[in-house]
């Protein structure tokens, strides 16, 4: 009996896949456009020291306390998109890791009515309140031609862009140039 009751799920199963292949499915519209924001950034390194309180250093052993606590990361950036003047992102890129010391990565992806938009994109970096305790300076002069190859503190991007049905437009960041860029691309897909 379960070997007629396993084939008759079977072909139930098998009957349901193909009465589903035949339901039309549209993965967009074919009347949007996307604008995508997809790039890689590397922030200011910043470490923030103070001095342990009486209560944490009372937890540790004698041996073990330390005379300052440390906090090492990058620098958070504000991410802030505007499309036709309405606020399409407005957020806070961290970085990842542990330590927070990883790269800053910033992806997006703008569902847009084909047509004329006018997109604004700022990035910019979040400042801590006491701006001297930020740096990192370990090593001074490694630390200078490290921050060459820092992203800027702003980076902004005001264009005014027509999108076809279907298009991409990518913004992203040139790393050579040090400022965001625009891409446009078609969708091969007829």
């Amino acid at each position: 009996m379960t070997v007629v009751f396993r084939g008759a799920l079977a072909i139930g199963a098998l009957v349901c896949v193909a009465l589903l292949s035949g339901v039309p499915y549209a993965a967009e519209s074919a009347q949007r456009g996307v604008v995508r924001l997809s790039w890689r950034a590397r922030g200011e390194r910043v470490r923030r020291c103070r001095a342990p309180t009486d209560a944490e250093l009372a937890k540790l052993p004698a041996h073990m306390r330390p005379r300052e606590i440390c906090e090492r990361g990058m620098t958070p950036y504000r991410l802030h998109v505007t499309l036709d003047d309405s606020v399409a992102v407005d957020e806070l890129v961290r970085a990842g890791g542990a330590e927070n010391d990883r790269p800053l990565f910033v992806f997006a992806e703008l569902p847009v009515a084909a047509g004329t938009h006018r997109l604004a994109v700022v990035f910019e970096r979040d400042e801590p309140d006491d701006k001297n305790s930020g740096k990192d300076d370990e090593d001074s002069e490694h630390r200078e031609s490290e921050h060459l190859r820092d992203t800027p503190r702003r980076l902004t991007l005001d264009e005014t862009v027509t999108l076809a049905p279907r298009a991409i437009v990518l913004v992203a960041y040139d790393d050579e140039g040090r400022r965001l860029t625009l891409l446009a691309a078609r969708d091969s897909a007829p």
